[in-house]
């Protein structure tokens, strides 16, 4: 129940961030055209773009905490990570959009009405204040992959704050272009974390944040336990994990107690945010005999 109220919180939040986004951006569109700020303008296809990201991120948020089915038996899951794959690409061709935007101004300044700016600044930071700190609250890749168009636009109307009160005083129109660059930069590097990050999870690497060696720790403690051997793992989101092990039980261990063993396992694994798992248990003589074959396989395959 806990991670279904975390995703509802999540995609309401990102309905928020849209609605804020896209009604900003329709102001954006008047302002960049009455001040003559190609930065604005730029910014407002800029957040555009983001809006379409941010609908596409809820839809897929809200459809993630469908019940799994006969088609999905993992759930829907995983339809938050693809969110968060979609929003980083955008927001990566974006932010190079934005610094080939800037090279271009940084070569052929043009004069622009600071005081419209200035307006249009302290706006945007209040819009995308909000938004961010609503969507700060949420946990998750695609909350996160939001965070990023927020922080992005947060930042960008930072620069164009101090960037039109210095040109109230002073015309020096090429800061525009190098705070823009500088910018996004940043947001590249973090967006580039979070896009290998989604890969992974898509390419099933063993969870980093998933402690192995702990959940061994506790299970092996556990009696009847001989051994845990065979491990696979995977992420099912960038929270909840599956595993598949096996486990070495006495031979004379009755099934009474097989179940019993397993239902300790299984508390141990959700604690751990182990939602799925596959658990196989042998008997001493299986795994003697099994690891004969591997060893002698090993052999061959030397030899």
């Amino acid at each position: 129940m806990g991670h279904h109220h975390k995703y509802g919180q999540g995609s309401k939040n990102i309905l928020i961030a849209f609605v804020l986004n896209f009604g900003f951006s329709i102001i954006e569109l008047i302002g960049g055209y009455l001040t003559n700020s190609m930065a604005i303008l730029s910014d407002a296809l800029h957040d555009f773009g983001d809006s379409l990201a941010l609908l596409f991120s809820y839809f897929a948020e809200k459809w993630s905490q469908k019940e799994a089915d006969q088609k999905f038996t993992f759930g829907y899951r995983r339809l938050s990570m693809l969110a968060a794959f979609v929003n980083g690409i955008i927001l990566f061709i974006g932010s190079l959009y934005v610094i080939y935007e800037a090279v271009l101004r940084f070569l052929s300044p043009e004069v622009v009405k600071p005081e419209g700016m200035l307006a249009l600044a302290l706006l945007g930071i209040t819009v995308n204040s909000i938004a961010a700190y609503r969507m700060s609250k949420d946990k998750g890749m695609n909350p996160r992959m939001v965070m990023y168009h927020l922080l992005e636009d947060l930042l960008g109307w930072l620069a164009v704050l101090i960037v039109s009160i210095i040109l109230l005083f002073k015309p020096w129109y090429i800061l525009d272009s190098i705070l823009s660059i500088l910018i996004s930069i940043i947001i590249l590097r973090g967006v580039y974390k979070n896009l290998i990050r989604v890969g992974l999870v898509f390419l099933q690497k063993f969870p980093d944040s998933l402690e192995l060696e702990k959940i061994k720790t506790q299970i092996t403690n556990l009696r009847l336990v001989e051994d845990l051997h065979a491990v696979k793992g995977w992420s099912i989101d960038d929270e909840t994990y599956y595993l598949r092990f096996h486990i070495k039980v006495p031979d004379e261990t009755k099934i009474s107690k097989i179940d019993s063993l397993k239902q300790e396992v299984k508390r141990i694994l959700a604690s751990n945010d182990v939602v799925f798992s596959t658990i196989e248990f042998e008997g001493s003589s299986c795994y003697n005999e099994h690891s004969e074959n591997v060893s002698k396989d090993e052999k061959n395959h030397a030899d």
